[in-house]
């Protein structure tokens, strides 16, 4: 497995960057498909060809988690990703389109926001009530973006890597990110509910890859370290400061009603005895 970068623009195609860590199991497919205003860099850390390279502006092969992959990729071609205003870092399993993805980037600029997410669907996994899709909400702004699809301006990311320690593989990271920079401001941050993720169940995919990268005891103890070390913290409580709702916006009526449906049918499906729990919690 080769570490270069096998593939590279001669120059940006735009102005925003998503990143990603991705594996045999990816949906990085359709996150190409329809109108794309980004370049799309690919770290495989599969063993197997994925023809994800075909795929990608941006393209290397490196075991690794996501954000050491990047921490990687910053160091090593830093010229490259300050080309970028804003890098949305996300996980390879997420059902997400194009045109969704080239959405979130201009809500980050026209919120002035440092940093974002996409609501999760509860038809997939969520760890946060927070995060989760809120319906008759555009955005919220909130004190934590999760690890899985955090969009940062590029500044802000690269302020991040200048001090994370990739020996850190997801566990923490996102409370590191939000104390670093966000700290207590009240609208730099927000959950975007116009843009709704399904997070894939592991069940569907298969064992964690994280889990073959650094056993969860071993992640928790990693962080715990950190905190020691670094004085950092977890976000707690988590905060909801305020909500936005642009009621001239077609995307606020249509994140809400896909969150809606989505209600009905989990309720439906586990009324009948056919959905994890985890959709109704």
């Amino acid at each position: 497995m080769s570490e270069d970068l096998l593939k590279q623009l001669v120059k940006p195609s735009s102005k925003f960057l998503v990143y990603t860590s991705a594996g045999l199991h990816s949906k990085c497919h359709s996150w190409v498909k329809g109108a794309k205003h980004f370049d799309l860099w690919i770290t495989s850390y599969a063993d197997e060809k994925t023809g994800l390279s075909e795929l990608a502006d941006y393209y290397n092969e490196r075991k690794g988690g996501k954000f050491p992959n990047l921490y990687h990729a910053n160091k090593t071609w830093p010229e490259i990703f300050k080309k970028y205003d804003a890098i949305f870092t996300m996980d390879d399993d997420l059902e997400i389109s194009a045109r969704e993805i080239s959405f979130l980037f201009r809500v980050l600029f026209e919120f002035d926001l440092d940093i974002l997410q996409p609501a999760f669907s509860q038809y997939g996994k969520w760890s946060h009530r927070l995060t989760r899709a809120k319906l008759f909400s555009f955005l919220r702004y909130t004190n934590f973006v999760e690890i899985t699809c955090p969009l940062f301006r590029t500044d802000k990311l690269i302020e991040f890597l200048s001090v994370f320690d990739p020996q850190l593989v997801g566990w923490g990271i996102d409370h590191w990110y939000m104390q670093t920079l966000i700290g207590n401001s009240k609208t730099k941050a927000a959950v975007v509910d116009a843009v709704v993720v399904v997070n894939t169940f592991d069940e569907f995919k298969g064992d964690r890859e994280i889990n073959k990268l650094q056993e969860r005891s071993e992640r928790i103890a990693t962080w715990k370290r950190i905190q020691e070390t670094r004085g950092v913290r977890d976000v707690d409580p988590m905060c909801e400061w305020s909500t936005v709702r642009k009621w001239n916006d077609f995307r606020f009526y249509s994140g809400t009603l896909t969150t809606f449906l989505t209600k009905l049918r989990v309720r439906v499906r586990v009324i009948c005895g056919i959905d994890p729990s985890q959709r109704v919690q």
